[in-house]
């Protein structure tokens, strides 16, 4: 959306609710094994299409732990030729055998 329209930040809360049992974050884990393609994507959209110079380093490292992750939950491969930033090369280069272990472990 953000390549496409103009984005207004409000700085005030616009709906306040609860948190429900069987919600998406409390299911998580659930929701990322039953519907990893479409995560996939989106990470993956993210590392090829779009600049990432001023974003915070932990936002990055959250995108790029993310896209490791459904790489594996979806047997893809990666194409390090697509991702459009040097740095997140590297990142990806770096973390990815501890990102596959990790998820291995963990789903």
């Amino acid at each position: 959306m953000d390549l496409t329209y103009k984005i207004k930040c409000i700085n005030k809360p616009i709906m306040l609710c609860d948190y429900k049992e069987d919600g998406y974050t409390k299911n998580i884990k659930k929701i990322f094994k039953e519907n990893p393609y479409g995560h996939y994507a989106y990470f993956k959209e993210i590392l090829e299409k779009h600049d990432m110079t001023g974003v915070p380093f932990k936002k990055r490292l959250y995108v790029i732990k993310h896209y490791i992750l459904f790489t594996t939950l979806t047997n893809q491969k990666t194409c390090l030729k697509k991702i459009k930033d040097s740095k997140n090369k590297l990142f990806v280069l770096l973390l990815w055998i501890p990102g596959k272990i990790m998820t291995k472990i963990k789903f």
